[in-house]
């Protein structure tokens, strides 16, 4: 199982485990996941990415959960393609060049290199 994969099941299970919460509780166990799972990735980039999740969430949650999964990915190094808009790609890249002294050279030019590619620098 690819990195990437073994993310979103890991998603998945932690969305269904948490599903049975209220929302703010439910928001926070995806919070405290997401922040577990990748503790390589600076806490002000995770804060950041979490919080255009939470906005994305608000309006549409299968939406805010692909789009997770498509960044986590990235933080993983295996993006799998997720499409972004290009705002998007922009939060991304904003959310991790604000934490860029803390954060991995390599996780910092991967993730740099794919937003160059999909136009949004």
């Amino acid at each position: 199982m690819q990195p990437t994969d073994k993310f979103r099941t890991d998603l998945d299970h932690a969305l269904k485990r948490f599903s049975v919460l209220p929302q703010g509780a439910k928001l926070n166990g995806v919070r405290e996941f997401f922040f577990r799972y990748f503790p390589h990735v600076a806490d002000d980039a995770k804060a950041a990415l979490f919080m255009t999740f939470v906005e994305t969430w608000e309006s549409s949650p299968e939406r805010a959960t692909a789009w997770l999964a498509g960044v986590g990915s990235i933080l993983l190094m295996d993006y799998d393609g997720t499409v972004f808009s290009p705002a998007e790609w922009r939060d991304i890249r904003d959310s991790l060049a604000a934490a860029q002294t803390e954060l991995d050279m390599d996780l910092l030019s991967y993730a740099l290199s794919l937003v160059v590619e999909h136009g949004a620098l």
